[in-house]
């Protein structure tokens, strides 16, 4: 039944009581027998400041002003809000830049003896021109490290932020932020056995996420941390003030500048060995489809090589850093409205310090506009829509124990270059754990079944009844891989146990509050969809739970009964596992519900396929399909990421083939400079011109064209060496080049084969379908091992367009 209410086990709103009773209690009481508990050098007990300003906001609101981030600082951490700290963090860098940093000095040597080896200066002249560059090198870093390091400023200033952005929030978010006090409490009580540096390691995606857990912390009693922050925000007021928040402003990318990293690395180091807590977005930008992007691993990277620094080079044997996976989940970002309009081709709008106090003041002053007044006839193409977040803790783990393990069974091929430590590992695992935890609020199962049955049935009306049996269908499989996740299980428990009618309340009351693109007819039940792209959102929010069995589904649709065999089945998740491994996280995934045996088990236990040997003599098991409808559900949900490739290989070659016929020969070195004069194809001209051709919008899934989807595609297949994705000197623009067109072209037709076998639920004559010589040549472009002659694999002659599987001997690339 619904009746447990919405926030079952979140029962923390960080939103309520922000000024009155600032400090959450605990499940425990702190410990209060010492004055701190970090005994650091330079951790000045904090002053109590007097000003004006504070008097006047404490008199005249009544706010529980010295309360507000009281023991966070100098008891629980160490206090970065004090001259002290300010001058002892300036004087660390200043003496790495100009003394102890031997990094710098190689930097340094290396230049001048380039200028010596290129006759632009003698020998002679090494002193001198050693330090003038040095000079100018310090000078340029004590710039750089003004504009984009943190700068404490007071406990009053934080203060100030504290009461104006908890307000702003509580405009933006009326109904709440919300956590676990439980969870907090055990975060606390494994950091007071042993202060070290929390590193915070969130999703990201929303520029919202930089603040969120600030304010959690503040609320609970922890230090702030300091957070990586792209370069983009540091922009006019709002960039002063996240740096005295604690952002450390960061470039996308340091394009081998030589000592850029190396500076912030020193910072880092600084802050660890201060046990100062630390947040950084692993997946390195916002995601803007919901679900999670794979992890980029620059800042890990740092963090372990200093944790083996201070390890083995500086003997600090106590040194270590507690990595915390934390789950940011929305029933609807405030982004929303744009992100839809990035996925669909328009250009990301810069931000600014105008844009984003324009937005501050739109939600602040209209943040709850006509919520409370929704009827048959509302509207909501102008009304604010947002809803709850929800923050969920992972289960946390210190670098050490993972470093330790890992090292045990780690090899040099498991390595990123510059690092002893396996990155890859680390950062699946963190983003594992996110996926574990995360919470799926009612929105994303709601919209997750709305886009099934919009892709199932193509309706762009039908009534909220007809679509209970998707959602039960769903809530059922997503119950059999939730069970660790215990929030998610009470609220698919519920889900579950409620009748068709609660179901349809349920639908009748949360879509109003969400969707903008997505309609429901409150008198007359009718579900009416302008634009399904808005549920792209949702369904992948979702999608990271059933990913496997509905990978499982299309393989076993899209075969023959005759090639749905163990061997083949495997053959082919191989395969697709391999194909969607930029929007997945298929690696490092030790779920064994996720194996395909198992997930074959599992539907045969449950009637949707049955287990049978077409030889009396073979003990080599097939796969007899039983339940068309319930796969064909599943199916519709993976489809839109194989039918990107389709429609990338497709558009690509007509592009490029297009452009060499009206243009020939290019000479790429001048292209690399943007010295052709023309405009040869790159890939945001690509995205552009698949998202506005009408043959893409007519396919049977619009999300397949959206940005995300496409930049994973191409550059899955420039891992394969099939295409090369050469960036110009300036890196405005990166260019496409076709380097086999004939695996390319091979490709193409293995999959359009696939989707049309599996919308036609299996049928089609043997010879205009997969086999086994063209599924182990698959799995040779993906393992680059070709000891077969591709001669073999004449099947058909028919067209490219037709979709069919083609001569891949033929002479022409495409």
């Amino acid at each position: 039944m619904l009746s447990q209410g919405p926030n079952i086990g979140f029962d923390v709103n960080i939103l309520e009581n922000y000024s009155e009773d600032p400090n959450i209690e605990l499940s425990f009481p702190l410990p209060t027998d010492k004055d701190t508990y970090v005994d650091l050098e330079a951790n000045e007990k904090v002053a109590n400041t007097w000003s004006i300003l504070q008097n006047f906001i404490k008199f005249t609101t009544g706010v529980d002003w010295d309360s507000i981030y009281h023991p966070n600082e100098y008891t629980y951490s160490i206090n970065k809000y004090s001259s002290a700290f300010n001058t002892k963090m300036a004087n660390y860098m200043k003496d790495r830049l100009e003394n102890s940093d031997e990094k710098l000095d190689e930097c340094v040597d290396s230049l001048v003896n380039q200028e010596i080896r290129l006759n632009l200066i003698q020998g002679k002249d090494y002193v001198r021109r050693f330090k003038e560059v040095k000079e100018f090198m310090v000078k340029y870093y004590t710039q750089e490290n003004e504009k984009n390091l943190p700068k404490f400023m007071t406990r009053s200033y934080m203060r100030v932020c504290y009461l104006t952005i908890m307000s702003l929030m509580k405009k933006m978010f009326p109904n709440g932020i919300w956590c676990s006090r439980e969870e907090f409490s055990k975060l606390h009580q494994k950091y007071l056995e042993n202060p070290m540096s929390i590193i915070f390691l969130p999703n990201h995606q929303s520029h919202i996420d930089y603040i969120i857990l600030h304010l959690v912390a503040i609320r609970f009693q922890l230090s702030t941390p300091t957070v990586i922050a792209g370069e983009n925000l540091n922009v006019a007021v709002f960039g002063s003030i996240l740096k005295g928040l604690g952002a450390i402003f960061i470039k996308r990318s340091f394009n081998n500048e030589m000592y850029t990293e190396r500076n912030l690395a020193n910072f880092i180091e600084f802050t660890l060995l201060n046990k100062i807590h630390f947040e950084v977005f692993i997946e390195g930008t916002r995601s803007r489809d919901g679900k999670l992007l794979l992890p980029k691993y620059g800042i890990l990277k740092t963090l372990a090589n200093i944790y083996i620094k201070q390890r083995e080079e500086e003997g600090n044997d106590n040194f270590d850093m507690l990595m915390l996976p934390v789950s940011i989940s929305y029933e609807r970002i405030y982004e929303a409205d744009g992100y839809l309009s990035e996925l669909m081709g328009k250009d990301k709008v810069k931000e600014s310090g105008a844009t984003i106090f324009k937005n501050g003041l739109r939600h602040f002053f209209g943040g709850s506009e006509g919520l409370s007044n929704i009827n048959e006839d509302y509207d909501n193409s102008t009304r604010h829509l947002h809803g709850k977040i929800y923050i969920k803790l992972g289960n946390f783990f210190s670098l050490s124990d993972f470093i330790e393990s890992d090292l045990k069974s780690a090899s040099d091929m498991d390595l990123i270059p510059g690092s002893k430590v396996n990155l890859k590992k680390l950062g699946y695992k963190v983003l594992h754990e996110i996926n574990r935890c995360s919470f799926l609020p009612k929105i994303s199962i709601i919209g997750a079944a709305i886009q099934t049955h919009y892709n199932l049935y193509k309706r762009q009306r039908f009534d909220i009844y007809q679509l209970v049996p998707i959602m039960r269908l769903l809530i059922e499989a997503f119950k059999e891989e939730e069970s660790e996740n215990i929030i998610n299980m009470s609220l698919l428990e519920s889900l579950s146990s409620s009748s068709d009618k609660e179901l349809v309340e349920m639908t009748r009351e949360q879509m109003p509050h969400f969707l903008r693109e997505i309609k429901v007819n409150l008198k007359t039940n009718e579900i009416i969809i302008k634009d399904s792209m808005e549920l792209l959102y949702y369904k992948n929010l979702t999608v990271h739970v059933i990913v496997h069995k509905a990978l499982a589904s299309f393989i076993l649709l899209s075969l023959t009964d005759n090639m749905r065999n163990a061997n083949i089945l495997h053959k082919m998740f191989y395969i697709f596992t391999g194909f969607l491994k930029h929007e997945f996280l298929f690696d490092y995934d030790y779920n064994d519900k996720h194996k395909l045996s198992n997930i074959l088990k599992s539907l045969v236990a449950n009637g949707k396929i049955e287990r049978v040997f077409p030889n009396p003599n073979s003990s080599r098991p097939s796969y007899k399909i039983i339940d068309y409808h319930y796969l064909n559900c599943f199916s519709e949900i993976i489809k839109p990421f194989i039918e990107s490739y389709s429609i990338c290989i497709y558009h690509l070659n007509n592009i490029i083939t297009k452009f060499n016929e009206e243009h020939g020969f290019v000479d790429f070195k001048k292209l690399a400079i943007d010295d052709t004069g023309i405009d040869y194809p790159h890939t945001k001209s690509l995205f552009k011109a698949i998202q506005s051709n009408q043959d893409s919008k007519s396919l049977n899934h619009i999300e397949s064209t959206n940005k995300q989807y496409l930049m994973s595609c191409l550059y899955y297949i420039n891992n394969l060496q099939l295409i090369e994705i050469i960036k110009n000197k300036r890196r405005t623009k990166a260019f496409v080049l076709i380097s086999n067109g004939k695996d390319l072209h091979f490709i193409y037709t293995f999959l359009n084969t696939l989707l049309r076998c599996s919308t036609q639920l299996g049928a089609g004559d043997d010879n205009d379908t997969i086999n086994e010589i063209s599924v182990g040549y698959m799995i040779d472009i993906i393992d680059k091992n070709f000891e077969r002659d591709p001669e073999e694999l004449v099947t058909s002659t028919e067209n490219f367009e037709s979709g069919k599987l083609v001569d891949v001997s033929l002479k022409s690339k495409f």
